[in-house]
């Protein structure tokens, strides 16, 4: 047998990972293992070649020592080495802490009792111990010979022969305050901090939705999860100040005119920026695209139809702020529209002033459709169903079916106000249905991830089918991402209350959803987890 041997005395409970692990925390190469006749190896034999095995990976020699005749013999076959225990003259119990600093024995009468047994602990011991060096600091030395006359019991001590005094109870109750203040923190300071790497899954699966609303209950397996519908209607109102709008403003000169079609019946189409020309030769431009009607016709009888439509000068300049004029269309110079389409204004034209131009008017339009959804949104799904019930892009639709404008677009105004009634219909979900369907789904793919973590917000696709008709929503969900394992943390604190570091790490390591852990007890002296699971922080690690 070699003289340095770590002697590891498992308990009857020791499995194999424990055994192992001691293995691999041993200071010494050569590894004496004490095994209970009744251990739990006994009925795995096969787990002694295991632990043979991982031994010898980092270069250790096991030797064993056990009263059962079924490992004995097993431990024949794999070629390790049996001993006595009984052998080894060095019995020693552990003790707290650091028991390899003694105390100088000149704080001792050659009559005095010796040093007493400190507080044992698990039986994690080393069998062998080497002499500490002698210390040539004679102020370390005074240092440990006052740090052990504080632990020696005064039963031990010589009994001073000195009468009692004044300054000797002073003493006496400094080192009760010390002793009581260390007390108190030996039981409010203890705290342990883990910090858990959690298991993570990679998730990847596409799952078909359909939201109904002919259906009252989830069906897990159909993927069809209930739905609420909504048709609604809603009026509103905007005013348009377009005195604030500086975009509106206008230097050059402008107005309104009378188009006349009595060229035929049939309707003519102007382009916007279409030419209008006085007699002496100034240039007014029309602003939007219209249609002139057809005039009408009567017998051998026509009658010239309207329309009225806005214009501005082609130049800016004084010259162009002219009365009421008559026009005509050079574009159809050479042509016989030429005599049949011309232009009357009935006011005079003016520069600088404020107009209704056919983008303010689509803005304005936008934003009033938008605030009407919004306001239908806001008022019926969070009263039906609250902050759950979800509307998806694709599940709604909207319908302009009354727009009515106080001026038309070219028009000269200070404001203008727009009224539009809208019909709006939508298909909505409860979030929740939703999530116990993907969670159904998972589990079923991925048993191991028992609640799957959506994050903070679900990114739902784009592209969905709706059929308003049958009150029905089609879209595929799809998943591809890495899904971390839920951790328990608070029955996991009332696990740890009260375990020592060994039991701690079996503990931990035997939960399937934590990969990896790191454990600190604090202050250095705490062996054991706190009592109270307020006093176990655990971190887990997101990343």
């Amino acid at each position: 047998m070699p003289e340095n041997i770590e002697i590891i005395r498992a308990r009857t409970k020791d499995d194999a990972a424990v055994l192992i692990d001691r293995v691999i925390r041993a200071k010494q190469n050569n590894i004496g293992i004490i095994l209970p006749k009744n251990s739990i190896i006994a009925a795995s034999p096969e787990s002694l070649k295991i632990i043979q095995q991982e031994a010898e990976s980092i270069g250790r020699q096991l030797f064993l020592a056990t009263e059962n005749p079924e490992i004995k013999a097993f431990a024949k076959k794999l070629d390790i080495s049996l001993f006595n225990p009984s052998s080894f003259q060095c019995q020693a119990k552990a003790i707290k802490r650091i028991i390899d600093i003694l105390p100088p024995q000149s704080i001792y009468s050659e009559k005095s009792d010796p040093l007493p047994v400190l507080e044992e602990v698990e039986p994690q011991i080393y069998e062998t111990f080497e002499k500490p060096p002698v210390s040539n600091n004679p102020d370390l030395e005074k240092n440990i010979e006052n740090f052990y006359n504080d632990l020696v019991p005064k039963t031990f001590l010589p009994i001073p022969k000195k009468a009692f005094s004044l300054k000797g109870a002073a003493v006496l109750l400094v080192v009760v305050g010390i002793f009581s203040l260390v007390s108190v923190l030996y039981l409010l300071l203890p705290e342990a901090n883990i910090k858990i790497s959690a298991k993570t899954i990679p998730v990847k699966i596409s799952i078909p939705v359909a939201v109904s609303k002919n259906a009252s209950t989830i069906d897990l397996a159909n993927g069809i999860i209930p739905g609420q519908y909504f048709s609604l209607s809603k009026t509103g109102h905007k005013t348009i100040n377009l005195s604030n709008n500086q975009q509106e403003v206008i230097s050059r000169a402008g107005g309104f005119i009378d188009i006349y079609n009595a060229y035929s019946s049939a309707p003519q189409k102007l382009i916007v920026q279409t030419r209008f020309e006085t007699k002496d030769g100034k240039i007014f431009r029309l602003q939007n695209a219209i249609i002139v009607p057809g005039a009408k016709v009567s017998g051998a009888k026509l009658t010239p139809s309207s329309i009225r439509a806005a214009v501005l000068a082609d130049q800016p300049g004084e010259e162009y702020n002219i009365g009421p004029s008559y026009f005509t269309i050079p574009g159809f110079k050479n042509s016989p529209k030429y005599a049949g389409f011309y232009a009357k204004s009935m006011e005079s034209m003016a520069s600088s002033r404020v107009v209704l131009t056919e983008e303010t008017l689509e803005k304005s339009k936008q934003k009033l459709l938008n605030e009407l959804i919004a306001g239908l949104e806001n008022d019926n799904l969070n009263t039906v169903g609250g902050p759950n019930l979800k509307l998806i892009n694709g599940a709604s639709s909207v319908k302009i079916q009354e727009f009515n404008s106080s001026v038309p677009v070219g028009s000269i105004a200070d404001s203008v106000n727009i009224t539009m009634k809208i019909m709006w219909q939508a298909i909505a979900f409860n979030e929740t249905d939703f999530k116990a369907l993907m969670n159904y789904f998972v589990s079923h793919k991925y048993p191991d991830l028992k609640n799957f973590n959506f994050g903070d917000s679900i990114s739902y696709p784009r592209t969905t089918k709706t059929d308003f008709k049958k009150k029905e929503l089609f879209f595929v969900y799809n998943i591809d991402e890495v899904a971390t394992m839920a951790i328990d943390i608070d029955n996991l604190k009332k696990e740890l209350v009260g375990c020592n570091e060994n039991e701690m790490r079996e503990l931990i390591s035997g939960k399937g959803f934590i990969s990896s852990a790191t454990i600190s007890l604090w202050p250095f002296w705490v062996s054991h987890a706190p009592d109270s699971p307020g006093k176990i922080n655990i971190i887990v690690d997101k990343n």
